[in-house]
């Protein structure tokens, strides 16, 4: 129920919201940037599950935290540092791990096909949604480091002075069906 998917520095979902396994109920964000500066996406059947787990991971991660004893989800967690860790039906990630690609949710096959056909990341959630039942709504997405601006120019995080801090920049994702900057089109085919 779902699709997450992490491409090179950029990571876009789905926004459909179910209630449980049955119906649409709306569309939420699936994909968060945390206080540290990581980004997380999260698809779960179990309403509930994926607003606790942010928490959970913005809070510290702590083993102590109250925490559902049997959780069904799966989560790409994206650190500052861009090592990528995944959750599965649990709160010990697997990781740190090594590949460009990295997709979660029904609609996970979908969309990784599209990547590897040379899709955006954006185009990439487009086509799960087309094919996957449950997948629907407007595309959200995230760069896991947003550009900093100093005196005038655009500047990464390497290069920045003073070093670049991911936790003061907005933690707001944008809904959008566009390719995101500086991406490229995948050819239109008729």
């Amino acid at each position: 129920m779902s699709v997450v998917v992490y491409h090179r520095g950029q990571m876009a979902a789905d926004t459909r919201a179910y209630s449980g396994n049955s119906h649409p109920a709306g569309n939420k964000m699936k994909i968060h940037r945390l206080n540290d500066g990581s980004l997380v996406g999260i698809v779960s059947n179990q309403i509930g599950t994926p607003e606790a787990f942010v928490e959970w991971l913005n809070s510290g991660a702590s083993r102590d935290d109250l925490m559902p004893s049997d959780p069904s989800f799966s989560a790409i967690q994206v650190k500052a540092d861009g090592s990528v860790y995944l959750y599965d039906d649990g709160y010990t990630p697997a990781g740190p791990l090594v590949g460009e690609t990295f997709t979660i949710g029904s609609g996970r096959k979908y969309a990784l096909g599209a990547i590897k056909m040379g899709a955006t990341i954006i185009q990439a959630v487009e086509v799960a949604i087309e094919l996957d039942v449950w997948c629907g709504g407007p595309v959200a997405a995230l760069a896991l480091h947003e550009q900093a601006v100093a005196d005038g120019d655009a500047m990464d995080g390497e290069h920045a002075s003073p070093a670049f801090d991911p936790s003061g920049f907005s933690t707001s994702a944008v809904m959008t069906n566009e390719p995101a900057p500086n991406e490229p089109r995948a050819p239109e085919t008729v």
